[in-house]
């Protein structure tokens, strides 16, 4: 993580790179959290830098938006890897949020999505303890596999498939990404509809999703 000389607002930034994305992530205290995907043979290279110079290229690559990058904390790399498990649950056991699926870092989306784990299971859990059924029910976690695989499948589909287009250098591809971004932010509907499939406000919500409670 690290800071700048402007206040960041809780306002998250991120840029798709030749890379991959790039990202900063609002955190207390006016720290940013930064994901910043890179080529195996550039990671050695960055992580062998020291802290002005990381911050002097992250600079070069983010640009001035939020005024001076400063205050870099400890860094870490480790490989990026599509991964869902191929069992989810078992009597009494459920794998939810990193546990069962881990995705590209795009737009936050494997946060959000272990958030929509947590909240449809405890949809499940509170309903079964209502009607006096076995909470490790494996028809019931069943239940809750079959409801959130529809989801995890979307988002991973969606994440991967943004990555691999951001990162493909053919020259027509990008001038179509790119008239693609535009055109999106010029049509507020589509636009809107696109946030909502992010947010995972299309399909089945959990109650708490709702913003109603349990």
């Amino acid at each position: 993580n690290l800071s700048c000389d402007r206040e960041h607002q809780s306002v998250a930034y991120e840029r798709f790179t030749d890379t991959g994305p790039l990202a900063l992530l609002p955190m207390t205290d006016e720290r940013l959290s930064m994901v910043w995907t890179a080529e195996d043979h550039q990671v050695a290279e960055l992580m062998g830098l020291s802290d002005q110079a990381f911050l002097d290229r992250l600079q070069d690559r983010f640009g001035y938006r939020l005024g001076r990058l400063e205050r870099l904390g400890k860094r870490v790399a480790y490989p990026l890897r599509l991964r869902q498990a191929a069992e989810q649950v078992r009597p009494r056991i459920a794998l939810i949020g990193n546990a069962a699926h881990a995705i590209h870092p795009v737009t936050g989306q494997g946060f959000n999505l272990g958030l929509r784990d947590v909240a449809g299971l405890a949809d499940l859990l509170v309903e079964a303890a209502k009607h006096g059924r076995d909470p490790g029910d494996l028809e019931l976690l069943d239940e809750y596999r079959q409801w959130r695989e529809r989801d995890q499948n979307r988002v991973a589909a969606i994440t991967d498939s943004l990555a691999r287009l951001f990162a493909n250098p053919f020259g027509p591809l990008r001038l179509m990404r790119n008239l693609g971004l535009v055109g999106l932010d010029l049509m507020p509907g589509l636009k809107h509809q696109v946030a909502r499939q992010f947010m995972g406000l299309n399909g089945r919500l959990s109650k708490l999703g709702r913003g109603v409670s349990l």
